[in-house]
């Protein structure tokens, strides 16, 4: 029988993957010594996490498995938090299906917080602001906060001296994505001036090149290929949080959506974007698969040589 914590905090997070790598990274720097987290999120994503000693990911499937009726879910709440003898539950998602979480909580007495959602401060990004929206890293550290789960050991950089450049210009919308040309072309660049791109992606994701591929890596893969890396190229995608999580230096390119809509990740990130916005853009918060003017100026900027310049702003 496992001993028992000093803490356990329950969090519940069902999104992107990329929200729930975002989240991870914050957890892991929540977490003091003899404490517990566990997190719930969708399956597919519990098997791609990174692995972290006092975080456990349990994979609740709300999508297709019978968790997806409400009063299922209620109850599978109500008899897990019973059990787990919780210190406080956090509600990283605040959508419908994990505010039945909190209902539980609250009759079981059990401390709660609930991520801020900045809908207003979105809204008028996309109508033209120049006020960035708050951090999502920093809604849930406040949040956090709350329940006195403080950040006390921030992620530590590591040192690195491999030839591996991870490209990932994958994204889960066209607007996010980086031309795939463009990155062959990049490729080719590192080849010949020594180093060694790999391109990364997830189990969808696909590219035909010489250069080495990576997709669909299981998860130990996946961290320790992150590890190796020198450093990065990505875009505003799980690859980015991904490269956080890890603390590899990376170029982050924007399109479609911009770090003031606030899911840009912390240092040693280098955010590369237009020096002045376009007048659609961001044309969304969270990416979009077409393009109102019809041109994807905002992809077009992003050129090899003008990345490769970028790179050598982190020493590559």
């Amino acid at each position: 029988m496992a001993p028992r914590a000093k803490r356990h905090l329950g969090v519940v997070r069902f999104s992107a993957f990329g929200d729930v790598v975002l989240l991870h990274s914050v957890l892991a720097q929540a977490a003091e010594p003899g404490d517990r987290i566990s997190l719930f999120t969708r399956p597919q994503w519990a098997q791609r996490l990174p692995e972290h000693p006092q975080i456990v990911v349990h994979g609740l499937d709300v999508d297709r498995g019978p968790y997806r009726r409400f009063f299922a879910l209620l109850w599978f709440w109500w008899g897990w938090m019973r059990s787990a003898d919780l210190t406080a539950w956090y509600d990283a998602h605040s959508h419908l299906r994990s505010r039945s979480s909190r209902w539980v909580a609250w009759v079981l007495r059990i401390s709660q917080a609930s991520v801020a959602k900045p809908r207003a401060a979105r809204k008028s990004l996309l109508r033209g602001s120049e006020q960035p929206v708050p951090n999502a890293y920093d809604l849930h550290f406040e949040a956090l906060a709350k329940l006195s789960w403080e950040r006390v050991q921030p992620l530590q950089p590591q040192s690195r001296s491999g030839r591996i450049i991870i490209l990932a210009p994958f994204a889960s919308a066209t607007t996010k994505q980086w031309p795939i040309e463009e990155a062959l072309r990049l490729a080719e660049q590192l080849a010949l001036q020594g180093w060694e791109p790999v391109f990364v992606g997830g189990p969808k994701d696909q590219i035909s090149t010489k250069f080495r591929c990576a997709m669909g890596l299981i998860p130990h893969e996946e961290s320790a290929l992150w590890a190796e890396a020198r450093a990065a190229v990505v875009c505003d995608s799980a690859a980015q949080h991904l490269a956080y999580r890890f603390q590899v230096p990376s170029v982050v390119l924007w399109a479609g959506t911009h770090p003031l809509g606030g899911f840009a990740a912390p240092s040693p990130m280098l955010h590369w974007h237009l020096p002045e916005r376009l007048s659609c853009q961001p044309c969304s918060i969270f990416g979009a698969d077409f393009c109102r003017r019809g041109d994807w100026a905002c992809r077009k900027a992003l050129r090899a040589d003008s990345v490769r310049e970028a790179l050598g702003q982190l020493g590559i």
